[in-house]
Order: structure tokens, then C-alpha cells, then sequence
């Protein structure tokens, strides 16, 4: 069959869609209600009998431009290959994966772009044996644009890649065999509000569905639910049908199997409007996700034409003054944001995967999911309905490429000629999804750098809804807000005074404030969540926020030199690195850290501590829920470098109600553990601190260590071992017990023994710091003996004390600082470490003792916050305990290798080999951080991914008395004051380190 695919559509800016259905909501219709009730509504489309869902193989040629597509394009003897529908040309071989942050892969110029692009052009044959019915075909998902072909015949076109596109293509239908061809542009005009922090990928990436209607059938409907000042609810119901004869049509409103209310029209128009008023029904809400079940059924006499069911909910929406209440609630919403992501599939995700996703957000204490940036598959939606998720809906608009450009910025969204196709993007994420009851906010789109467009939506979309409507664009405009202040990433500083309600601006206390994104989870990460959520909770006017992001963005191969690859990994023109390595979730869905932080901070039970005793701790515990009562079993554990001590109680708190609990205790406890559980299920934890009690030693002071010197070492020797001390490096060369070395003699950084250390790997968070550390060459630090003293004998140890540099082949003399010595005669020494000076570092990664161990030594021991990495910032998920594993068990293996292996907190570490024999560090003045791997700091930063990271034959230990906090700054503001030091002068450092002697 012939066809001349070639159109000027896609290039076109007036033409952003032709001969597409009206936008409409989403449903499935059946034969009657039966078929509906035997199906789920999250798999409906793939049970019903009046739809095909034209997923699987598809004839496929692709050219990589335009112009090498054929002016005459015949089916019969073009040769196909196949391809799999839904997919993406990029993880299907035809092009390679091509991720950007805020930038076109192209340089802009809009409306313009590179015409001559890639396209693709998709066959498939359906059969079709009644003339007599009505076909609509639907793609849910198409990027960029397509235009739709049938039986040699131009359909119509569209573009906007995440909304629907729906064709009427009964008239082009033969009895029998039909050819459909859909032709994918890679870029469009609309490819300018299209420019998400994603990969860029392209193809029919959701489901194709069509729709075998018959010469009557329900078209589209909207149930709005408006709330009465009675506590009752009105159903009021606008239902558009496609009529050729007369029908009836019944409404029936069902609570699970009881019909709560019922009526028909027996003469239905094309426009019909049916009320049911003062309904006592339960809300829904996220907390309890009460749906009802809306069936529509077309009757022509006694036959059954067409059923539609939809699940529905009950819910009041209201913003009074500056705070957003939900069924008369001051909600908060404790949310993350989500990309369509799948590291084999690209955007292109199964229903399974949707649900897993959303299952994980329950699990994970949270609460509201925003779609960015764009809307999700509708049975996304769907499943936010049933399990019970706010959802913050997006439109697929997003111009962030011409707002980096200064001569460019506004120039689409302050150009009244894209106000139709931004309209067109709300309009229909509006009409698609008005039904769904988890819909709390719909979204304007993102970063667009303008508002004269979005105002235009805004009060268009305004007209339709009650729902309050959100763009955070606007905050950085003229407009500050539309129904509520929406910002990204604000210092949290600025969040306190909101909560405060004082010390900011006046524009902050007029409306409820939201941060539609905090906390960039890249990495290790993020820093003072605990700090953003606390502020949440202070006050009515907090409406909550969202966490960027969900699950990292990469590409899987099975096999190859990286499991998961980024941007510049697939030989990407322009690209943005590992920035799409950003969640919270590995792209497989294993939680990272910041996950488990997350579901701590998200917690729906908070404890305070009330009074304190020696034999005693009264708490008080509030269920921050504001709908569902709490049902927890806690257990506790009272415990610090002593002992411990356990039991369990049972929580039962009403919604926003408090509870006291006094534990009896044998004494007083460093810290209390609570783990909130249902059954065998921990719903979240968190610990109650009170002090920090510090290992006590004996040293045995029978006897002094005796010395003997040569030249240029000093030997110390011990009852069982000795130390040897390198008078011209100033290096503890040699420290053997019982015969084994303790010391790596050949080891993988700079420095033979103890060492002075500053550098850490950066982790992905330290960005804003990268170039400051890299003039500074911090990873090439090496430490040499500035001044000695002669050692010193006491009545019970040796001292050896000297005055040292740590220098970079870039700076002198970064610092100044002094080292001492003790030794005992049990083989225990005392290490002192202060800084006497140094210069000023924006900000000093970690003031830290570094000692590499042979690799043998690869047990570990500790008791501090674990068993998870953590710092001084992100430690909510750590708990205080005493742990044990192995040293390449310590590290998070993120995708890009970072620092990761750090605990904090730690009170006493030690590392064995697997005999029992090893070393132990005692914290004396206060706790340490404390961290292990078979690599060193300055290896782990040049590694690009984590298959690069190889253990090398050494154990190499960090003992730090400062760790620079993980914070946000990746994205979001600096790494707080309280938790950064650009100054080390006067710092110090001090640990006992003892030989552990195998039983």
C-alpha cells in the first residue's frame, strides 16, 4: 500500500494537533456489568471485550532523518524490521540513550529546530469483521509526535508526548485486514516545552488501545463531588454519549457490593446531567482510601450497549486564609517526585512496575507523589486511587532550555503564540484525569522561565476545577503564586521562619507554602531532611513537600563494562554526567539510604522525650496521621557501651492525639530505639538521645615500654609487640603484635601508618564544592615532619610527639598540626591529634586519622549509628547499636562511586582478621566517624562508575573528628552551618588504639 507519509505537521508551530478526539476522561468500557465486575481497574483495559490492546510486534523502519524517508513510501516493498510496542528507539538499538538535564540536544531557537530529524514509521495489521461499530484508536504515550495513517489514508496528528491521543478511524476501515501506520517524529515544535531532566528517548511508549464501540456508547463523563456545610456529599454527574438511537442510561453508585444509589434517564441525550444529593458516604484520603464504584450503563430496550465503571472517591478541598485543608483537615503532604523510569525499558513501565512503585511509597511513609514532569499512565493514577496517594498531577510542559538563555528566556512561555499548545497540555491532563480522587493539585508544568502562558491556563483551567492549581515557576515571577507558594529547594532557614511565621517576606504568609521539590536525594543523601520535615509538622500554613527523587535514571545492560550507565556514557553531544543518578531508590528499586532516612522522617508516629531519671524515661508519642487511628506494636531498646535492655508496648492513638508511655529502666541509657511495627513489619524507627558514654579502658601500666633508636627510627616495644616509629618521615612504620603486622607497609595512598587526612571522595552533593577541592589538588594531600621533639619516657609510657604539614602538590602548607604518641606497655596507644593552624577552605571535606591495615583485616566491629552509611546530617535511618560485618559491606555502591562507608557516631571500631586478631579504636573525648575499604579516598574518586572501584590488597581506615554534613547542594542550597567548617584551626582529635589479640 502507497502513502506519501511526509508532512509539514511537525514543523508547523499552529499545528500542534489535528483531527484528534476531544479530550476526555479515562476509562474502559465493557460489554455489561458483568464483564466490568469480573475485571480489576488497574488491568481493566487488557479484560474487556470491547478493548484490543495492540501491545507486541510491529513492522518498524527507522531513518535517521527525514529526508531519507521515501516521498513515496509503499508498504508492500519497504522491508520492516520488528520492534516491540511499547518501547524506545533508544533501548531497542536504533539510537543510543541520550540523557539532559535543562538543556535541547540541540542549540534553540524557537520555534525552530533541526527539521531533518530522526523518525520512524510503525505498521501493524488488525483485522476487523463488523463495519458496523465505531473504532477509536488511542496512544497513550508517544514521544515526540506522530502522525497516523490508516489503509493508505491520513488520519490527523499530535504531539505532546505523556497525553493522550485518540483518532476516530472508523470511516478509513475495510472489512477484514487494515494497515495502520504511525509515523514518529523525534522532534517537533513541541519538543521546546519538553525539555524534563530525563533521557531523552523516543517511540510509542505506553499502551495502544482500540476502542470497539457501537453506534451508541458513553463518550466521556466527570464526577464532581462537591462537599455540603452537613458533613454530607453531593454525586453530580455530566455524562456525554455518542447517540444514533434512542437509549436509556442507569447510574449506580455502589460501597462495595451495596448499591448506595441508583437512577435512570430512559430517554439520554448527548449531554446528560444527573445529581444525587446529601450522600453520607465515607471520604477518601491516603490515609484511608475509601472509593465507591460509579457504573454507567447505555440501554438500548433490555440489551446492555455499553457498561463504563470507574472507582471514585469523596474528598473537600478548601484553602482557607494560608492553609490547605483536605476534608476539613490541615493535611501535610510528606511527598517524593517520580519519573516514568525503567533502567530496561526506558519510560515505558508496566503496570506491575507502576504498582511496585506506588506499594513503595506506602512503604516508605509517603504520602503524595508528584508526577514529574508530566502525567503519568492513567492507571497510575488509578492505582494512587486504591492504595492511597496524594498525587500532585503535571503537565507535560517544561521550556527549561530556553530559560537557561537570557536572550531567549520568555520567549516561549511569554509568547502569546504557545499559549494554545500550553492549554492544550493542561487541558487535556485536566480532562483525562478530572475523575481520579487522589488529584490534590493539578500542576502547570515545570521550570519554564514565564507565567504570561501559564496565567493564560490558569484561569482557563480555574473554570473547570475546585481543585487548587500549582506552578512553581511562579514564585520566581511577578505572579509569587497561584493557589498556593510553591518553591524549590529553599535553605532551610528560610522554611523555618515560614513555619515561624516571622522573619521572612510578608508574600510567605499569604497563601500555604509547599516545596514541590527539597532534599536532592543524589547520591549519599540528602542532608537535614529530618530538619525540612520537622518544620513541615510546625505549623497549618506548612503544606509539606517533595523529595527529589524517586529512583535513579540509568541505563541497564546485561552485559558490557557497566551494569548501569548515565549521560556521556553512550557518546552524548551534550549531556549532563550522572545527574540523573538522583534518587532514592537504585534504578532496580533496592532502597539506598536515603530511603530508609525517608521512611524514618515520613514517620506517623513522633516521640518526645517528656522527663528523664536515672530510672525512668516518659514519652510522649503523637499520631501525626489525620485520618487514621495508629495500631503499633514498639518495641524499644534502651541502650549505650555498657549494656542494653529491651521490651515492647502497644501504641493505640487516635488522628493528631498523644499518648505517654513511662519505661521503667535499670539505669540511665545513652539513647532509647524505638521500631514502630505491625506484625513482623517495621513501619519506621527513631531514637530518643540523651548523653554519650565513651568505652573505659584499663591500660595495663605493670610495665613501661622499653626503647632502643638507630639512626632514624625509634622502637618501641611492648609486652608481645612493638612499634617503630620513622624519626625522618615521622611515620609509625611498624606496629606488630604477637607477630602479625598490623600496618600495611605497601600501602595504596601516601603515607605508611597514621596520617593527617582532609579529602574525602566527593560525594554527589558536594558538587558546589568540586572545583575548589580540585584547585586545591585536596586529593593529592601528603603529610611530612614540620619540627620533633625528643620522645619522652613517664612512669608508665612512652610519648613521641612532633609538629606536622599536610601539603598538596598545589598548596604549601594547607595545615599545620601536632601528633602525639602514647604508648603503653600492653601495646595500647593514645593518639593526639590538633591542628594548629590552617587556611581557609570552602568547606574542608574531614579533619581525620588515616591508617591502611593489610587487606587480611577484614572484619568489623563498631558501636554507633548503623548499619547503614550515615553522617552528622543524614542519620535519621541509623540507629545506635553495636554492628558487625564486613569491611566491603560498609560501603552503598552507587552507580557513581562516592564516599559511602562512613558511620557516625561511633563510640568504640575495631577490624580483625578472620583469626581475631586486630585493632581496636576507642573514642575518648567524644564519639568519632568512622569508615572502611579496601580503597583509598583519592582511588575512589577517580572512579566514573562503580565497576571501575576494584578492591585493592589494603584495609584503609578513616577515624574523623569533623566529616563535612552530606547536605542537598547538588541542587539545593549549601550544606548547613552547623554541619561545614572552613576553618580546622584548633580542631582535635583523639583515640586509643589497642591491639585486639585473637581467643
Amino acid at each position: 500500500m502507497k502513502y506519501s507519509l511526509k508532512t509539514d505537521n511537525y514543523k508547523t508551530q499552529e499545528i500542534f494537533k489535528d483531527n484528534i478526539l476531544p479530550s476526555r476522561a479515562y476509562f474502559i468500557p465493557f460489554s455489561d456489568e458483568k464483564e466490568y465486575f469480573a475485571s480489576e481497574a488497574e488491568t481493566e483495559r487488557y479484560s474487556s471485550s470491547k478493548v484490543r490492546v495492540l501491545n507486541g510486534e510491529w513492522d518498524f523502519k527507522y531513518y535517521g532523518a527525514v529526508s531519507q524517508m521515501p516521498d513515496e513510501f509503499d508498504t508492500d516493498k519497504i522491508s520492516f524490521d520488528k520492534i516491540s510496542v511499547p518501547s524506545m528507539w533508544q533501548f531497542t538499538g536504533y539510537e543510543m540513550p541520550y540523557y539532559l538535564n535543562t538543556r535541547y540536544p540541540f542549540e534553540p531557537n524557537p520555534p525552530h529546530f533541526p527539521t531533518d530529524c530522526p523518525i520512524g514509521v510503525y505498521r501493524r495489521k488488525i483485522d476487523v469483521a463488523d463495519l458496523s461499530k465505531n473504532y477509536i484508536l488511542s496512544f497513550l504515550g508517544v514521544a515526540g509526535s506522530i502522525d497516523l495513517f490508516v489503509n493508505g489514508k491520513y488520519i490527523g496528528y499530535s504531539e505532546g508526548s505523556h497525553n493522550t491521543a485518540e483518532f476516530d478511524i472508523t470511516d478509513t476501515l475495510i472489512s477484514g485486514s487494515n494497515e495502520i501506520i504511525a509515523v514518529v517524529h523525534k522532534w517537533s515544535n513541541g519538543v521546546y516545552l519538553e525539555c524534563q531532566d530525563m533521557f531523552r528517548s523516543n517511540g510509542i511508549f505506553r499502551d495502544v488501545l482500540l476502542y470497539t464501540c457501537e453506534n451508541n456508547y458513553i463518550y466521556d463523563f466527570h464526577a464532581e463531588t462537591p462537599y455540603n456545610s452537613d458533613g454530607t456529599y453531593n454525586l453530580n454527574l455530566k455524562v456525554k454519549t455518542v447517540l444514533n438511537k434512542k437509549c436509556a442510561l442507569q447510574v449506580s453508585l455502589f460501597y462495595k457490593n451495596k448499591v448506595i444509589c441508583s437512577e435512570e434517564i430512559k430517554h439520554c441525550r448527548k449531554e446528560n446531567r444527573i445529581n444525587f444529593t446529601s450522600l453520607s458516604v465515607k471520604e477518601w484520603s491516603a490515609e484511608i482510601p475509601n472509593l465507591y464504584t460509579l457504573v454507567l450503563t447505555l440501554k438500548n430496550g433490555d440489551r446492555t450497549v455499553e457498561t463504563v465503571g470507574k472507582k471514585i472517591g469523596f474528598k473537600h478541598i478548601e484553602i482557607k486564609g494560608n492553609v490547605f485543608y483536605f476534608n476539613n483537615k490541615p493535611i501535610k503532604l510528606l511527598g517524593v517526585n517520580h519519573h516514568d523510569t525503567n533502567p530496561k525499558t526506558g519510560y515505558y513501565m508496566t503496570v506491575k512496575d507502576m504498582e511496585k512503585d506506588i506499594k513503595l511509597f506506602k512503604q516508605y511513609n509517603m504520602n503524595c507523589v508528584r508526577t514529574s514532569h508530566y502525567p503519568p499512565d492513567p492507571v497510575f493514577l488509578d492505582l494512587c486511587d486504591k492504595y492511597g496517594i496524594y498525587v500532585i498531577d503535571e503537565a507535560d510542559i517544561e521550556c527549561h532550555g530556553v530559560a537557561r538563555i537570557p536572550e531567549l528566556r520568555g520567549s516561549v512561555s511569554h509568547n502569546s503564540e504557545w499559549k494554545v499548545h500550553f492549554w492544550d497540555r493542561v487541558s487535556r491532563m485536566y480532562e483525562r484525569d478530572k475523575n481520579n480522587p487522589s488529584v490534590v493539585m493539578w500542576s502547570l508544568g515545570n521550570e519554564s522561565h514565564g507565567i504570561s502562558n501559564h496565567d493564560y491556563c490558569y484561569r482557563k483551567l480555574k473554570k473547570l476545577t475546585d481543585i487548587p492549581i500549582h506552578y512553581e515557576g511562579a514564585s520566581r515571577m511577578y505572579r509569587w503564586a497561584y493557589d498556593v507558594i510553591s518553591q524549590m529547594y529553599p535553605d532551610q532557614s528560610l522554611v523555618r521562619k515560614v513555619a515561624d511565621g516571622k522573619g521572612a517576606e510578608d508574600k510567605f504568609y499569604n497563601k500555604p507554602y509547599f516545596l514541590c521539590e527539597y532534599a536532592h536525594a543524589m547520591g549519599v543523601g540528602a542532608g537535614s531532611v529530618e530538619d525540612y520535615v520537622s518544620d513541615f509538622l510546625r505549623s497549618d500554613n506548612m503544606l509539606g513537600g517533595c523529595v527529589w527523587e524517586f529512583a535513579d535514571h540509568a541505563v541497564y545492560h546485561s552485559k558490557g563494562k557497566y551494569k548501569y550507565t548515565y549521560g556521556g556514557d553512550h557518546g552524548e553531544e551534550y549531556h549532563d554526567r550522572n545527574f540523573c543518578v538522583d534518587g532514592l531508590f537504585f534504578p532496580d528499586r533496592t532502597p539506598h539510604a536515603g530511603a530508609l532516612q525517608i521512611k524514618n522522617c515520613y514517620r506517623p508516629v513522633r516521640a518526645k522525650l517528656i522527663k528523664i531519671s536515672d530510672n525512668t524515661a516518659e514519652l510522649e508519642f503523637k499520631n501525626i496521621n489525620y485520618f487514621k487511628a495508629v495500631s503499633f506494636t514498639v518495641r524499644w531498646e534502651a541502650l549505650d557501651v555498657l549494656g542494653k535492655e529491651k521490651g515492647e508496648f502497644r501504641l493505640n492513638i487516635a488522628p493528631q492525639k498523644t499518648e505517654r508511655i513511662t519505661l521503667d529502666l535499670e539505669r540511665c541509657y545513652d539513647a532509647i530505639v524505638l521500631k514502630y511495627c505491625i506484625g513482623k513489619r517495621e513501619i519506621a524507627s527513631e531514637q530518643i538521645d540523651f548523653r554519650q558514654t565513651l568505652k573505659k579502658i584499663s591500660v595495663d601500666s605493670s610495665t613501661v615500654p622499653t626503647v632502643r633508636h638507630s639512626e632514624s627510627n625509634i622502637i618501641v616495644s611492648f609486652n608481645g609487640g612493638s612499634i617503630i616509629f620513622d624519626t625522618k618521615k615521622g611515620q609509625v612504620i611498624s606496629y606488630t603484635v604477637d607477630g602479625k603486622e598490623l600496618i600495611n607497609n605497601y600501602p595504596c595512598g601516601n603515607s605508611v601508618g597514621f596520617a593527617l587526612s582532609v579529602f574525602r571522595a566527593p560525594i554527589d552533593n558536594d558538587v558546589k564544592y568540586f572545583d575548589i577541592w580540585a584547585k586545591l589538588k585536596l586529593m593529592t594531600e601528603y603529610m611530612s615532619i614540620d619540627s620533633t621533639k625528643p620522645y619522652t619516657i613517664t612512669d608508665k609510657s612512652v610519648i613521641i610527639e612532633n609538629s606536622y604539614i599536610l601539603s598538596t602538590v598545589s598548596v604549601k602548607s594547607l595545615l599545620e598540626a601536632v601528633i602525639s604518641y602514647e604508648i603503653f606497655g600492653d601495646g595500647t596507644v593514645k593518639v593526639k591529634v590538633r591542628c594548629t593552624d590552617s587556611k581557609k577552605v570552602k568547606y574542608y571535606p574531614r579533619f581525620s586519622l588515616a591508617l591502611e591495615m593489610p587487606k587480611e583485616f577484614e572484619n568489623v566491629k563498631y558501636f554507633g549509628l548503623g548499619d547503614k552509611v550515615n553522617a552528622i546530617d543524614f542519620r535519621e535511618h541509623a540507629m545506635l547499636g553495636e554492628y558487625s560485618c564486613k569491611v566491603s559491606d560498609m560501603r552503598e555502591r552507587h552507580i557513581k562511586p562516592q564516599e559511602a562507608s562512613m558511620r557516625s557516631e561511633v563510640r568504640y571500631a575495631e577490624i580483625t582478621d578472620k583469626y581475631g586478631s586486630g585493632l581496636e579504636f576507642i573514642a575518648v573525648e567524644k564519639p568519632f566517624t568512622f569508615s572502611a575499604d579496601h580503597f583509598t579516598s583519592a582511588q575512589c574518586a577517580k572512579a566514573t562508575h562503580r565497576e571501575d572501584l576494584k578492591d585493592l590488597d589494603t584495609t584503609c581506615l578513616h577515624i574523623d573528628s569533623y566529616l563535612l554534613g552530606v547536605g542537598s547542594a547538588s541542587c539545593g542550597p549549601e550544606t548547613k552551618a552547623e554541619y561545614r567548617k572552613e576553618s580546622l584551626t584548633d580542631e582535635e582529635l583523639e583515640v586509643i588504639v589497642r591491639p585486639v589479640r585473637k581467643e
